[in-house]
């Protein structure tokens, strides 16, 4: 009976890696090509920013709204719908020949496509707090894995044509809709009789000025902050940084985010546990950040297209060490019956990021030039380093004065 469970069990998991692969294949086939198919209707750079802020709009206020909704009508049903929006997002952007079409497909994929929400809801659902962590970094395995095929070949489709590759992106995502009609089962049985939202579900103004008034948590949310801009100004404008500076294709286009995405899956599988075990987490925290700040400063005097491969280099291990400690690390400066709340303003702050970065990144590379984006970014992560600072000089007058105030567990860990 037990071997039968668990064999139920590895099955859905397997299920929900593989969706989970196709919903980031799909996704990341697309996102290279996007700027250039902008861009071939008539768009210019501060336009093309607001078309990837529509759809971060969008997803800021579904993705609660989602998450609700799974746990009133169950997990099921809302992936399919959210599937079914991705799907045909991706079908209009294939047939987008002008720019309302355009801005409608990023509308319809990013109002009802939060995929991912009730994706990470289900495997909650179907594992034990023990297995939890584990399936995770499975998921974010499999995460890598789409990030290092689906732009490559989007890049090589969109050769042939811009549409092929969001074509193809629509299939992959009929196929992930296939798999969860047949093989996912309903996760979960707790749904609520009734539904309903408060602002606060959608932007956490309350949690928000709770944690800033304790000062420990509040340097820690200006790190993440910090990371988050710093990092997004720059990715998020990244391919129309190349376009205007190397007159890059979509080939190129796809073929930085690949080696992006297999040197972060590289350090995430083989090196970081060793990092963290050599020099522990604040040290290797700040090689991360210094080395997106050398790898904003080496995009600075690359001339050449084949030259940003060696920015890139720095850009994956500052990041792929970065996000994963600060996202511990504010955990772990609240209580575990915070942790939902404390990790759910900071990803209430990444979409405020997501939102505002393409718009400000696009006008700073129409009317400043790209310097001053890498320069920006530079003068973020400066920050971050001065927030760090002052958090652990009060993290040690803390601890010299025993204050009840903060868990031990904190102390030790700073």
């Amino acid at each position: 009976m037990q071997n039968l469970q668990k064999h139920s069990f590895n099955r859905m998991v397997f299920t929900l890696m593989v969706i989970n692969f196709t919903e980031i294949l799909g996704f990341s086939l697309m996102m290279p090509v996007l700027p250039f198919l902008a861009k071939f209707l008539g768009l210019n750079i501060v336009q093309i920013g607001l078309l990837g802020s529509i759809f971060s709009f969008c997803q800021f206020f579904a993705s609660p709204i989602t998450g609700k909704l799974s746990d009133r009508y169950g997990r099921k049903p809302l992936l399919i719908i959210s599937q079914l929006s991705t799907f045909t997002g991706f079908l209009l952007l294939g047939l987008a020949d002008s720019v309302p079409l355009l801005i409608i497909a990023r509308v319809v994929d990013g109002l009802f496509g939060s995929n991912m929400t009730v994706i990470q809801a289900t495997i909650s659902d179907i594992t034990e707090p023990k297995d939890r962590t584990r399936i995770y970094s499975i998921s974010s395995g499999v995460f890598g894995a789409g990030l290092i095929i689906g732009p490559a070949l989007g890049g090589i489709l969109a050769e042939i044509n811009y549409s092929i590759p969001m074509y193809s992106a629509a299939a992959i995502s009929l196929v992930s809709i296939l798999l969860v009609i047949i093989f996912l089962p309903e996760t979960y049985h707790g749904k609520s009789q009734s539904f309903s939202l408060k602002f606060s579900d959608i932007i956490p103004t309350k949690s928000l000025y709770k944690y800033w008034k304790n000062r420990t948590i509040r340097y820690q949310i200006i790190m993440m902050i910090s990371y988050t801009f710093g990092f997004m100004l720059f990715i998020n404008n990244f391919t129309l940084i190349a376009i205007e500076d190397y007159s890059i294709t979509t080939l190129y286009a796809g073929y930085y985010r690949t080696y992006i995405g297999i040197l972060r899956v590289i350090l995430q599988f083989l090196f970081i546990n060793r990092l963290l075990s050599k020099f522990g987490e604040n040290r290797t925290l700040v090689s991360g950040i210094i080395a997106l700040m050398i790898s904003m400063i080496l995009m600075i005097f690359s001339s050449e297209k084949w030259m940003v491969f060696i920015p890139m280099t720095f850009l994956a291990y500052g990041t792929g060490v970065a996000r994963p400690i600060l996202t511990s690390q504010l955990t772990k400066s609240v209580s575990k019956s915070e942790f939902a709340t404390v990790l759910g303003v900071n990803n209430s702050l990444n979409s405020l990021g997501q939102i505002i970065t393409p718009i400000l990144g696009g006008a700073m590379l129409m009317y400043l030039g790209s310097m001053w984006i890498m320069v920006s970014s530079i003068l973020i992560y400066v920050l971050f380093l001065i927030s760090k600072k002052k958090r652990d000089i009060h993290i040690n007058d803390i601890s010299l004065k025993k204050d009840s105030i903060v868990p031990d567990t904190i102390i030790e860990q700073f």
